[in-house]
């Protein structure tokens, strides 16, 4: 493990078992508003920022969503969280393993992470300066601008940076920022997924457990 700085973690679907949740919720939404949302429309937008998987489903519909119903995301969301948000299956192992350096790159805003890290436990494994949102640069995932800013704050040479992702459009910014890029699938939202999409984007490795993940990190 010695050939990394240290590991940059997305959130959903990384470190918390979240995109099946998040997705009820934002459908939930739509749905008060009048407009079908179907699962494969927001898979399509999975890792993006808010603001641009938004737009993605305006293109999909046809119909943009009144500015009213935007706070509903999060406080759905919340609530679902709050009740029954997981983390993903194997990752507190392997935390508790590691001793690389990590930090937190997330599309969700600072309030969504921290809420997912405490209600999930996960908290205690990332120093509270360690966590980065894609609010914090100007363009979001599939840009290298979020990777390339928590590497910067936390002294990570982008060129030894681990970056695991669930999401094409995370490897893609991983990939464009220099760095070496693992696809996870071990999120619930996944299970049927083979990981062709991410090893298009350029994922150096795909992985269903955080067991394959550690003896990659090993060879």
């Amino acid at each position: 493990m010695a050939e990394f700085d240290g590991i940059i973690f997305d959130c959903d679907g990384v470190l918390v078992d979240s995109e099946v949740l998040a997705r009820r919720a934002m459908q939930s939404v739509y749905r008060q508003a009048g407009i079908e949302v179907t699962a494969d429309m927001v898979n399509a937008v999975v890792g993006m920022k808010m603001a641009d998987i938004l737009k993605g489903i305006e293109e999909k519909t046809g119909r943009a969503l009144d500015q009213e119903y935007h706070p509903r995301f999060w406080t759905e969301t919340k609530a679902l969280f709050t009740q029954e948000l997981s983390p993903t299956p194997g990752i507190v192992e392997f935390l508790e393993r590691s001793d690389l350096p990590r930090c937190v790159a997330s599309s969700s805003d600072h309030e969504r992470i921290r809420h997912s890290l405490k209600v999930t436990g996960l908290d205690r494994f990332f120093s509270p300066d360690a966590i980065f949102s894609s609010h914090d640069v100007k363009r979001g995932k599939p840009e290298p601008d979020l990777v390339l800013h928590a590497a910067s704050r936390m002294g990570f040479d982008p060129a030894r940076s681990l970056v695991i992702e669930d999401s094409r459009f995370g490897i893609m910014g991983a990939k464009a920022a220099g760095m070496v890029a693992y696809g996870f699938l071990g999120g619930a939202h996944l299970l049927a997924n083979t990981g062709e999409s991410l090893r298009d984007a350029g994922a150096d490795f795909v992985a269903r457990t955080y067991d394959e993940i550690a003896a990659e990190m090993a060879r």
